[in-house]
């Protein structure tokens, strides 16, 4: 059983919800990224540490300047994994961490390689954001992962068919769905209350236990509160991000910089329901 499995498990059993947060990996730069990170496993049962992307598909134009200032900065897939390392050694935190990226960095790195240094950093889920249900590569990383009790997580829409749906239930069945609340760009529309609803109606039909959370415009406490009536756990993703860049264009640097965030990010936990 994964990490992020018992996570929500215990989570459901004592009637809490999860807060999920994403920053993409080396935004603004090395050292000022491994500080936000640092200080949002104070506030984040799990962060989704973004590996920079140039043409990524589903991402807004606050993410893709996020991933454009990280890769400018020299980040990489290596130094993404050394960097969740550092974090989880200097902060000995219980925060789980899922690495987010797509296809092309990942087959680049190597498929095999990228699961064995998941399991050496210690990383407890993957997202591929464009990865194909039943694609050779899905299933080089699901028995990978699997074996090695690393989460894979499925990103899905509205847009997507139930038999999507099923074979997602059963690719992620020891980690948690991504619902995504309405289909286009991170961050780009606010929450759809009735997409979500109706997406995870969708799948309680097919699985009753596997753990669902929401993410694309959740962008403020009471957002966070509401979605959180619905799912086990609620993302925020791009109005972190966009945090980020505000502090980056004051000049703040490092600690200076974490601290920012780091208040930001305290008062989106707070909106989810105890």
């Amino acid at each position: 059983m994964s990490k992020l499995n018992i996570l929500f498990k215990e989570a459901k059993k004592n009637k809490k919800k999860i807060f999920i947060g994403f920053v993409t990996s080396g935004d603004p730069n090395y050292k000022s990224s491994k500080e936000i990170m640092k200080e949002m496993t104070k506030s984040c049962q799990i962060i989704e540490a973004g590996q920079s992307f140039s043409t990524s598909t589903s991402d807004s134009p606050i993410i893709m300047e996020a991933n454009d200032r990280a890769i400018n900065s020299g980040m990489n897939m290596k130094k993404t994994f050394k960097l969740i390392k550092e974090v989880k050694r200097e902060t000995k935190t219980n925060t789980c961490f899922v690495i987010m990226t797509y296809l092309n960095p990942v087959k680049i790195f190597g498929l095999k390689k990228f699961v064995n240094q998941c399991n050496f950093v210690g990383i407890d889920g993957v997202i591929i954001v464009d990865s194909n249900l039943n694609s050779p590569e899905e299933k080089i990383l699901i028995n990978g992962l699997s074996k090695n009790k690393i989460g894979y997580v499925k990103i899905i829409s509205p847009t997507n068919d139930d038999e999507f749906i099923k074979q997602s239930i059963k690719n992620c069945h020891d980690s948690w769905l991504y619902i995504t609340s309405y289909y286009g760009l991170t961050g780009s529309k606010n929450v759809n209350i009735n997409n979500v609803k109706a997406m995870i109606k969708r799948v309680r039909k097919y699985s009753k236990d596997i753990p669902v959370a929401v993410g694309f415009g959740v962008k403020t406490p009471s957002q966070v509160k509401q979605v959180s009536k619905y799912a086990d756990g609620v993302i925020c993703g791009s109005t972190i991000v966009n945090k980020v860049a505000q502090g980056h264009k004051k000049r703040l640097k490092g600690k200076k910089l974490a601290t920012f965030v780091s208040s930001y990010v305290k008062k989106l936990s707070k909106g989810i329901r105890k």
